[in-house]
């Protein structure tokens, strides 16, 4: 069996099969962008939304919110006045 020793030389373009561009790179440097804000504001409105006993980090300080939530007194709008017959 002859051994022929041919070498194969292809140049850039036609190894990478395609244009150079960098689209991709923007792509997805775009895309990060945009799932960083939109992390950040969905984190922000939930943490603007949060009431006392949900803003509690440790589980003693939801335990002790949740009691002076129940332990404090009625407010005048919340009370119902008598029925006048």
């Amino acid at each position: 069996m002859p051994h022929t020793n041919r070498e194969t030389r292809i140049d850039e373009t036609d190894a990478k099969a395609g244009s150079n561009e960098g689209v991709v790179r923007w792509v997805l440097l775009f895309s990060l962008g945009l799932a960083i804000v939109a992390m950040t504001v969905i984190w922000v409105t939930g943490a603007l939304t949060q009431d006392k006993v949900e803003s509690q980090g440790t589980a003693t300080g939801r335990i002790a919110a949740e009691a002076e939530q129940r332990d404090a007194p009625a407010t005048p709008s919340s009370t119902v006045a008598p029925a006048a017959d």
